[in-house]
């Protein structure tokens, strides 16, 4: 079987094409953000306090699917992983931001993605917040000289956790299945002692039932693919697709020095 996906990649579709299918894709995105209670500032604020953890679940559960959906499809020859961009690691300066980021979310309720998503349905404060976002931004921007050398920093290219570990991709595939199987329960069982509740919900419990299906699936799925060489999956003999890579010798501390343009590279970083 030839690869199809990605599909603009792999010829299948034009590029214009591949552009307009954003559109009906951001809509059933939105559509799932807004049932999964994602478009609601109090359900994410509500996260960060165990009160309700159905967000961060959702978040586990996306994350194990779309990892165990992207390694099925390459071993059946549907998808050329080779032709999936990777994003690069720049270790230190995204913990920072995602500590930042995760700040922004508890104060403010919402991401830039679940904010535009909550507009859709007339939230007033998504608005405001994607206002503080668009102004952030600017000032990220216009003050980045500043910031420049450290958010360039610590670059690390295509970096996968199973390089970091030492280990397969198969076997780090079920430890992070794992991880958000234990973080689920882990999560749940915290909400319940925080927030105790006496109330019998039957559609709750039918819920909880799909979930506890879903994730024995899971676990089958992940100790299954455990035993797939990594090759099976990723060649890392073949160049991997090119990133941005900012020059180092550049320096942003001084507005007069503009950036050198950036150059492309393979994965590697050479």
């Amino acid at each position: 079987m030839d690869m199809i996906v990605p599909l603009a990649k792999t010829g299948a579709i034009s590029s214009a094409l591949n552009l307009w299918l954003a559109v009906p894709i951001g809509i059933v995105f939105g559509f799932a953000l807004f049932h999964a209670g994602f478009t609601d500032s109090r359900r994410i604020a509500w996260a960060f306090y165990f009160k309700d953890v159905g967000v961060p679940v959702v978040m586990f559960s996306a994350i194990a699917t779309g990892m165990l959906g992207l390694w099925g499809m390459s071993l059946i020859g549907v998808i050329d992983i080779s032709l999936v961009y990777m994003l690069p690691t720049y270790l230190l300066p995204m913990a920072i931001g995602g500590l930042i980021f995760g700040i922004g979310m508890v104060v403010g309720g919402y991401c830039p993605g679940t904010a535009a998503a909550s507009i859709a349905t007339g939230k007033v404060d998504a608005m405001v917040f994607i206002l503080g976002f668009l102004i952030g931004s600017m000032v990220f921007a216009d003050f980045f000289p500043i910031w420049g050398d450290f958010y360039n920093s610590d670059y690390m290219g295509a970096y996968r956790l199973d390089q970091w570990l030492g280990i397969g991709l198969g076997p780090t595939v079920l430890i992070i299945v794992l991880i958000a199987v234990g973080g689920t329960l882990g999560m749940r069982y915290i909400q319940n002692k925080v927030w105790p509740t006496t109330e019998v919900d039957p559609q709750k419990d039918k819920i909880t039932k799909l979930q506890g299906a879903l994730i024995a699936v899971a676990v089958v799925i992940g100790f299954i693919f455990a035993f797939f060489p990594t090759e099976s999956f990723i060649d890392d003999s073949v160049e991997t697709p090119f990133y941005i890579v900012p020059k180092t010798t550049v320096s942003y501390a001084s507005p007069d020095i503009l950036p050198l343009e950036p150059v492309a590279v393979s994965g590697n970083g050479t």
